[in-house]
């Protein structure tokens, strides 16, 4: 027998407390509304869906051109209290 993989198991996105208030179109914002697309989802739903198209690429600075690493917008966003993830 073939055992089925749970899709997507892992720790759910909930909405937290913090209401976001952001400049339009910065980084910040975009995260925060790709984030909120997934409330309910698994986490790495989310994940997913930024490693195949980033919401923000810095265009200048030592990070230039590449996309920033998801787990710190995932950390930043649960930390301040925008979202929580269980």
């Amino acid at each position: 027998m073939a055992k089925s993989k749970a899709k997507s198991a892992g720790p759910k996105i909930g909405q937290g407390p913090a209401k976001g208030n952001f400049r339009a179109n910065s980084a910040r914002a975009l995260y925060h509304a790709r984030m909120a697309q997934f409330i309910g989802k698994p986490l790495g739903e989310f994940v997913a869906s930024c490693a195949a198209s980033p919401p923000s690429v810095p265009s200048k600075g030592k990070g230039k051109g590449q996309p920033e690493k998801i787990q710190g917008w995932v950390s930043w966003l649960t930390r301040n209290g925008y979202f929580t993830v269980a």
